[in-house]
């Protein structure tokens, strides 16, 4: 059974950062643009086959963990986001809006 949901939120600011990233098995930062103020809604795919990638605002904390190709979106106050894969590295693709 497959469901989709549909999602509106309200913003007040306009930048946004979008990029392509690969994650590798060592925690990294995903790159943000320099326009961005403070940080609110994260969406984020996994664009991998096999692996899952972990993301987290907390060096060595994972909160959300994406299977091979699952997204996410989500409310992310941090001005840092830090990703890892599991076995091998992973092409993430995300957009973090300003909130």
């Amino acid at each position: 059974d497959k469901r989709s949901e549909a999602i509106s939120v309200t913003i007040t600011g306009d930048a946004f950062s979008h990029d392509v990233q690969e994650v590798g098995i060592v925690e990294e930062q995903l790159a943000q643009g320099a326009d961005l103020g403070t940080p609110g809604y994260m969406f984020i795919k996994n664009l991998d086959a096999t692996n899952y990638v972990e993301i987290g605002a907390t060096a060595g904390v994972y909160t959300i963990k994406l299977k091979a190709g699952e997204i996410a979106l989500y409310r992310h106050d941090s001005a840092t986001v830090y990703a890892k894969a599991n076995t091998g590295a992973c092409l993430v693709e995300y957009c973090l809006f300003e909130d």
